[in-house]
């Protein structure tokens, strides 16, 4: 039985605006994903394409547009008394601004993002999403747009 939601943010709740491109020529190089990058990289490095990637996920949130009818089916979501989270990897500033500017934050009493644990499509922000919920992963659904939201 369906016992809670998971709800990815980027291109799921939000249209995604987040200008990867931008990112990759300010940081010189293509790096694909930018977490990975940073994780393979110098500390030096690793601090230096964080602060631009979080410098441009801010611009992101500021700006952010929800994807259209995620109001009403948040709200089905709700009457249906199904716990809701969320999980993205973006950082928890970006993630706040977001919610604060739509009004989300009555919808999500959980949320990881990438600084609670190692991000998607790494099995541990599920697992950890489910003991916050006190879920069984059985009783999960995951609802995302990219294959990381497997």
């Amino acid at each position: 039985m369906l016992r809670g939601i998971i709800f990815d943010m980027d291109g799921t709740l939000t249209k995604p605006n987040v200008d990867f491109a931008a990112i990759e020529r300010e940081i010189g190089q293509k790096v694909g994903f930018i977490i990975d990058y940073a994780e393979r990289s110098s500390p030096e490095e690793r601090a230096r394409a964080l602060e631009i990637l979080e410098r441009h996920e801010a611009k992101a949130a500021i700006e952010s547009e929800l994807n259209e009818g995620v109001l009403e089916m948040l709200e089905f979501v709700s009457k249906k008394k199904l716990k809701k989270a969320l999980l993205t990897r973006n950082s928890r500033k970006s993630v706040d601004t977001v919610l604060r500017k739509h009004n989300l934050h009555v919808h999500f009493e959980f949320i990881v993002s990438r600084e609670d644990t190692k991000p998607k499509p790494a099995p541990d922000p599920i697992f950890l999403l489910s003991k916050k919920m006190n879920v069984h992963t059985d009783h999960l659904l995951m609802v995302g747009d990219y294959k990381y939201d497997i």
